[in-house]
């Protein structure tokens, strides 16, 4: 794997001995280095990183581009790339170098830079990784990602897809790339017909922020225009026992003057809807108590009012009833009621 860091000052030294040995030229005591010394000086001071081999493709990638990046400020010859950069292979990756290199010397002339990433590639970065990279170039779509990111993913890809030619890769770059944007997108920047890569993505860089710009001024106006509304669980708490006692007013309105309550003993209302906490005994027929409250031992007669006896038990004259419960509708109540019995007959 790749990693940053140079070596110790001792390694430095032997690689610096290494080098003035091989432009065959001594070292100048005391009067600094020659050009091939100071060239990897220099090399070493970009702080170059190290790759340490195994099965890592994309941090093979990330090593070469590196190592490419240092090498385009210095004005090296192809021998010393070579030697540079394997300079920086460690462990497993010095290993494979070491190893192919005497083959790769019986076969060619001199190996240069393109020798070594040739060699490189096919050993750390293989066919079938390519190929994915390749198909994933190929399916790339901009989804959520903004317009930078799906830009910097394609320009990514787009170095594993051979096919483009020098003639028609900006035109097939401008398609590919349109042909990935979202619709809204891609049907205002389309009909433009832009082919120049770099044009088309500030084109579509420019028409997101402006939308998005709009979508949240349009936000913003319609959030200050609408009134705030009460929660659905604002409603008042007696909101509903006040209909309660609408709907038993609107009740008592109906209900027939000559119905007398059970509970009270007053007209013009039912027991249901009746407002009075009235108490009335079973035994002595008094109000004020209940039953279990009465001084009365025995029963008491309603007609007499006295113990030991009731009412349809009773010898003196009976007396008149002046309120009390209605159990039969009056006889002015009944003169157009067909449905009633009027008269039985044997």
């Amino acid at each position: 794997m790749a990693g940053r860091g140079g070596r110790n000052d001792a390694a430095i030294a032997a690689a610096l001995h290494a080098v003035a040995q091989a432009v065959g030229q001594p070292q100048v005591v005391g009067a600094g280095v020659n050009d091939g010394v100071r060239m990897l000086e220099t090399f070493l001071r970009n702080h170059p990183p190290t790759f340490k081999g195994r099965y890592d493709p994309d941090g093979a990638q990330s090593w070469l581009k590196e190592i490419e990046r240092i090498f385009r400020v210095m004005d090296c010859s192809e021998a010393q790339m070579v030697r540079f950069g394997t300079h920086m292979l460690a462990d497993e990756a010095d290993d494979w170098w070491v190893g192919i290199r005497p083959i790769l010397e019986v076969g060619e002339e001199v190996i240069t830079w393109a020798v070594f990433k040739r060699e490189f590639l096919n050993k750390y970065f293989p066919e079938d990784v390519r190929g994915k990279k390749e198909i994933e170039f190929l399916e790339l779509k901009q989804g959520d990602m903004s317009v930078t990111e799906y830009a910097a993913k394609f320009v990514e890809l787009a170095k594993f897809y051979p096919h483009y030619s020098a003639d028609t890769a900006e035109f097939s770059k401008c398609i590919k790339f349109e042909n990935g944007l979202r619709p809204e997108i891609k049907r205002a920047i389309g009909y433009q017909k832009i082919r120049e890569f770099s044009d088309l993505v500030s084109s579509c860089r420019i028409y997101e922020a402006d939308t998005k710009a709009h979508y949240k001024i349009m936000n913003e106006r319609k959030s200050r225009s609408q009134p705030s509304r009460g929660k659905p669980y604002s409603t008042p708490a007696d909101k509903g026992k006040s209909r309660v006692n609408d709907e038993r007013k609107s009740v008592r309105k109906v209900v027939p003057n000559e119905v007398v309550c059970f509970n009270c003993g007053e007209k013009g209302h039912k027991s249901n809807v009746c407002d009075v906490d009235a108490k009335r005994c079973f035994r002595c027929g008094r109000k004020g108590h209940m039953q279990t409250e009465c001084k009365h031992s025995d029963v008491v007669c309603f007609n007499c009012k006295e113990e030991g006896h009731i009412g349809s038990q009773c010898t003196k004259p009976k007396r008149a009833q002046s309120g009390g419960k209605v159990f039969a509708l009056a006889g002015t109540q009944t003169a157009s009621e067909d449905r009633l019995i009027r008269d039985f007959q044997d």
